[in-house]
């Protein structure tokens, strides 16, 4: 196994994720002919739009009708995550009421309906709308009473609906490749050309010192080195590696390695991978990893294409911020470069 490829199973094995099951109804009502109607009814294929209004927040997401996928509104360099998403426009497509309870209904204040606690609006192919507000949950929290903009029934639907929804405001579903980078937390940077690393930095945190790594690696623990750096040195390019600048997305699923390629991205493609620690409680740490693959620049030279977090889609990073990221790959070089300078005597 080739050490560019360890690296990415590390990675892999590393970065969290999040698994949503997607309770579209309630699944302790019995199936009967003749059950539970529709609030409505919807066909996927029609939803364009989707906005969230609740306690929460605000939040809309939007379908790419060119690139055919979602994306936050108003954002073309944020796609939807896919996993995340899967099953969104299903529920979309009609909340099970459990039952309706008032075929019309006077004091809507009496289910939280007044001023509801959550709105959800649905855009569709034709322009049109469908508004559906929820209420206050029913005793035993099974259920929210809800109302459809338009009509007079007070229906009663299935709790887990509005609670999958409010979760895309509590817990966003950006795109995994987006990543958030606190530099107080990395303990090591490993650059790799043709699939060959090429430096390293690496912090010993009992010391808190930052040292360049000795080539060639060993095995999979942090690297040791002989040659100390100021702290400086290494947090500055770090600060710039944690404030990625994304401009755009070229390729949104799962692309093969060929159509990879045509972007300058292989195996062999300048790599970075940065770990970072966080203390979980006393004496316990847990090692997570990012990375970043440099393709080639965009035709109009403002780009250049990259993957990051080993996800597939392939994004546009700004040309300067991606030019100093692999600046960034030198330093280890430079640093032990100017070593024997720095340590001999003064003439």
């Amino acid at each position: 196994m080739n050490l560019r490829l360890l690296l990415v199973l590390v990675i892999l094995l590393s970065l969290s994720s999040i698994v949503v099951t997607l309770i579209v109804t309630d699944h302790t009502i019995d199936r009967v002919s003749g059950g539970p109607p529709f609030f409505y009814t919807i066909p996927e294929g029609d939803i364009r739009r989707l906005e969230i209004d609740s306690p929460a927040g605000v939040m809309a997401f939007e379908l790419d009708e060119v690139e055919n996928y979602w994306i936050f509104a108003g954002d073309q360099t944020m796609p939807v995550d896919r996993q995340r998403w899967n099953g969104i426009t299903t529920l979309l497509g009609g909340p099970r009421s459990q039952r309706e309870l008032q075929t019309e209904f006077e004091d809507p204040a009496l289910y939280g309906l007044e001023t509801p606690s959550t709105t959800v609006t649905i855009g569709l192919e034709d322009g049109s709308t469908i508004r559906l507000f929820l209420g206050d949950e029913t005793p035993d929290k099974c259920g929210n009473y809800a109302r459809l903009e338009g009509f007079p029934q007070l229906v009663l639907v299935s709790s887990s609906w509005g609670e999958v929804l409010n979760g895309l405001i509590a817990d966003p579903p950006t795109p995994q490749w987006r990543y958030d980078l606190n530099v107080a937390e990395v303990t090591e940077v490993i650059f790799l050309i043709e699939n060959e690393v090429v430096g390293g930095l690496a912090l010993d945190i009992d010391e808190d010192q930052w040292h360049v790594c000795n080539l060639p690696l060993k095995g999979d623990a942090v690297c040791d080195g002989d040659l100390d750096i100021d702290k400086a040195t290494v947090l500055d390019p770090l600060r710039v590696f944690a404030d990625p600048r994304f401009i755009a997305v070229e390729e949104v699923g799962e692309i093969s390695d060929d159509v990879q390629a045509t972007y300058g991205l292989t195996d062999k493609s300048p790599y970075a991978t940065v770990r970072y620690e966080i203390e979980i409680q006393p004496g316990l740490r847990q090692a997570n990893q990012i990375s970043i693959t440099l393709g080639d620049p965009t035709p109009d030279g403002k780009g250049i294409y990259a993957l990051a977090n080993e996800q597939p889609d392939v994004v546009v990073i700004d040309a300067e911020w991606g030019q100093a990221i692999r600046e960034f790959f030198d330093l280890p070089n430079a640093l032990m470069a100017d070593e024997p300078a720095a340590s001999s005597p003064a003439g």
